[in-house]
């Protein structure tokens, strides 16, 4: 059983009651990076182990392949169909080099024995040198696509004004991550809601969102588009972290809205990004807003039975400060009547959001986990807010949302045995034992000189087939708290609030009656 590290808990419940949104990455970075190279560890942690370490299959959550899969075997069974998948990319010509270096990438590990097709779409059109120099780079075939007005730029009547312009600079101004680059603005918009929308894409069932500049560091040798739709799996991720604060400041509330205003029967999967505060089922208000946690429960229920027995004593005329049970009873009311109700700025339907997302620059997705009613209407109603241009709302915490309208944690999988980097985030995971692993034979000229390559070591728990990773490197899995955490434990079952079912959340603990279980046991004069 995956072993969840103390303090990995200790964080999530604090988070969940209190919300701490504004923990910037960078410093948990920094931190995890002292602890990582200097070896800085907690005494009291002695039982922490990181994940990167651990085998973190469960019953519905596990890699397809453990090591490598025999590829001739594998394209060869009867059983196995090529789907109809593409890799999508939005480039631009100046990105030219960077993303051969992606290809070569792609290539090298996965594509040259499944010859599967590329979509690049581009705001402005392709150079002849861009797409002679892309088609000798892939074994697949190749369609380019301009992006119309309509796809790529805001609306006339929002881009004309001033308010667009004061909101852009604005960002700036704060410091918000890329918020003064309108064209960021644009991609965002784009792969929220439009993608799935051009032609190109729409030919196919599935694609595998690629980026410029990215680095692959294991072999696939099993193809990922047919194992997910066998296993049922319909969105696949490398990462999982947090959003920053401050560039989706409305989302979760614009979500909560949409939700409501439709009846949305809400996926599981949306335990991953919204905690609850709706833990207590009782007909006192006070109770009901104050009450989300065990230990609040059974401090503000001895402090409404010492009331509630002060003011019975009151009432029959029988108030003797010199009892133990009254005294207690009056200093509770007095602290009652200075206390205030907690406030909390972004809860929202008793509700907060996480800011945990899955990093969209890597997804394998089928088309209509987004191509759909209810996705396409959030779009929509996000459009509607001006959220892609008064904040800075992401395509990847918009799709992460938009996807737990809809989805179950079953349908999602973890592509834990795939290397991956993008920017300066680093998923890379140990090469599997070495009965799992098979010698590497090049599918096309061009890759064979990868034969004199030095792989990882072999690992007892790994699940990478010939990863050869960065030799110094942050390992997301390790350094993505909360959110990893979280994916664990609903991976695995083991999350300590089971109160959602049937689209949402729901009380978890009938509040009355657990006070007519202290009030038996419990003595006010003691």
């Amino acid at each position: 059983m995956i072993r969840l590290a103390p303090r990995f808990r200790l964080y999530r419940d604090r988070y969940r009651r209190f919300y701490y949104g504004l923990v910037t990455f960078s410093i948990l970075t920094l931190i995890m990076y002292i602890y990582l190279v200097f070896n800085v560890t907690d005494p009291s942690e002695e039982n922490f182990v990181s994940y990167s370490l651990q085998d973190l299959d469960s019953e519905t959550q596990h890699t397809f392949y453990k090591g490598c899969a025999d590829i001739n075997s594998y394209l060869n069974d009867q059983s196995y169909r090529k789907s109809n998948a593409s890799f999508i990319m939005l480039a631009r010509n100046e990105e030219l080099s960077d993303i051969l270096t992606t290809l070569y990438s792609i290539e090298s590990h996965f594509n040259q024995w499944y010859h599967y097709p590329y979509v690049f779409l581009n705001d402005e059109p392709f150079t002849e040198e861009f797409k002679e120099k892309v088609r000798q780079s892939v074994t697949g075939s190749v369609q380019f696509g301009t992006l119309n007005e309509l796809e790529w730029e805001f609306p006339v009547e929002v881009r004309e004004t001033m308010e667009f312009t004061e909101r852009i600079k604005d960002q700036s101004d704060r410091g918000v991550l890329y918020g003064d680059v309108e064209s960021y603005h644009k991609m965002c918009r784009f792969y929220s809601g439009l993608f799935y929308k051009h032609p190109m894409v729409r030919a196919y069932d599935w694609y595998w969102r690629i980026e410029p500049d990215v680095s692959f560091f294991c072999d696939i040798t099993y193809d990922p588009f047919f194992e997910m739709e066998k296993n049922g799996k319909e969105y696949g991720f490398t990462v999982v972290l947090q959003e920053l604060y401050w560039s989706v400041p409305g989302l979760f509330r614009a979500t909560r809205s949409y939700i409501n205003k439709n009846n949305i029967r809400l996926g599981s999967l949306w335990k991953l990004f919204a905690g609850t505060f709706d833990y207590a089922r009782t007909g006192d208000e006070y109770l009901h807003k104050t009450v989300f946690d065990e230990k609040l429960l059974k401090e503000k229920l001895e402090e409404k039975i010492n009331i509630d027995h002060l003011l019975d004593k009151t009432q029959n005329g029988d108030v003797d400060l010199n009892d133990k049970g009254n005294l207690r009873g009056l200093n509770h009311l007095l602290n009652r009547a200075q206390s205030k109700v907690p406030i909390f700025e972004d809860k929202f339907d008793n509700e907060v959001f996480d800011l945990c997302h899955f990093w969209s620059n890597f997804e394998i997705a089928k088309r209509t986990v987004f191509d759909n009613p209810i996705y396409d209407g959030y779009f929509k109603h996000l459009e509607s807010l001006g959220g892609f241009w008064k904040e800075r709302w992401g395509d990847a915490p918009v799709h992460s949302l938009g996807l737990a309208l809809t989805l179950d944690i079953e349908q999602i999988h973890y592509f834990r045995d795939i290397g991956y980097k993008h920017s300066t985030l680093v998923h890379c995971p140990k090469n599997a034992p070495q009965e799992f692993q098979l010698p590497y034979f090049a599918g096309d000229d061009k890759f064979s000189n990868r034969n004199a390559k030095q792989y990882d070591p072999p690992f007892n728990l790994g699940s990478g087939c010939r990863c050869e990773c960065p030799s110094i490197h942050l390992e997301i899995e390790d350094t993505s708290y909360p959110c990893m955490d979280f994916w664990l434990e609903l991976a695995h079952g083991m999350e300590e609030n089971t109160n959602f079912g049937d689209g949402g959340y729901y009380p978890y603990v009938d509040l009355d009656q657990r006070e007519e279980e202290m009030k038996e046991e419990y003595e006010f004069n003691s």
